[in-house]
């Protein structure tokens, strides 16, 4: 694959993620610049080979690919390049390393890189977690009117980590844009949108399909916004 090929992939996957609630490192390199805030929020799931789900005392849920549950731990992460609150999830050693950052710098005084080292997929993939700049007066301003995430009730509502490798979804509020988009539309069209990319609900798309599902829907908007002129203009509103 030539640069001009290497840079388009990378733009694609930039844009595809882009408006995420959640941040997603998805390739070796891949970093991102932030603030964390807040508390953390930690829970013990199991991956059953599709989602995480939450551990409980009957033990592993059915299809679950450990016999013992994995830390998973959530904290909301403002990035300014985006001026988004986001939410970003990790493991123990993960954690563990954050700890350590904060123990040693503070998570209040700086922004933060967290870069991704592993190719998609990669059983060795960490994450390194290092200071960037110190928090200026600006920015201290603007974090202290940018509202947190309820972690626990997205949380809930994701089908995966943002770290993991498992099946990667697209998050809540994106699955709600679509969903109210496709309410407007009439329902065999919604049906065309689920079958052209083999699912069940919106909620089921697979968040490297957004860019095509986004394309698939403005043209199913675009055919109903046709048909719904060329209605309105075969009426004469002079007609006597």
């Amino acid at each position: 694959m030539n640069n001009a090929w290497d840079k388009a992939k990378s733009l694609a996957d930039k844009h595809a993620t882009q408006g995420s609630i959640f941040v997603r490192l998805q390739n070796d390199g891949d970093a991102v610049v932030g603030v964390f805030c807040g508390e953390p929020y930690a829970r013990e799931v199991y991956w059953d080979g599709e989602k995480y789900v939450e551990a409980t005392a009957d033990g592993p849920p059915p299809g679950a690919t450990a016999k013992t549950p994995s830390l998973r731990v959530a904290l909301n992460f403002y990035v300014p390049s985006e001026g988004t609150m986001k939410i970003v999830e990790g493991g123990t050693q993960w954690f563990r390393d954050l700890v350590n950052v904060r123990e040693k710098y503070g998570l209040d005084k700086w922004l933060f890189e967290i870069k991704r080292h592993g190719k998609p997929k990669d059983p060795k993939t960490k994450y390194t977690i290092l200071p960037e700049e110190k928090i200026d007066d600006a920015l201290r301003a603007k974090l202290s009117h940018v509202p947190a995430h309820d972690l626990a009730q997205m949380s809930a509502g994701t089908d995966e980590a943002e770290t993991s490798d498992g099946p990667k979804l697209i998050d809540l509020d994106v699955a709600r844009q679509f969903a109210d988009r496709l309410r407007a539309l009439p329902r065999s069209e919604a049906d065309m949108f689920l079958q052209e990319f083999r699912i069940e609900r919106v909620r089921d798309l697979p968040n490297d399909r957004m860019p095509a599902a986004l394309q698939f829907l403005l043209k199913l908007e675009g055919a109903h916004k046709s048909s719904n002129g060329a209605k309105e203009s075969a009426i004469d509103p002079f007609a006597v």
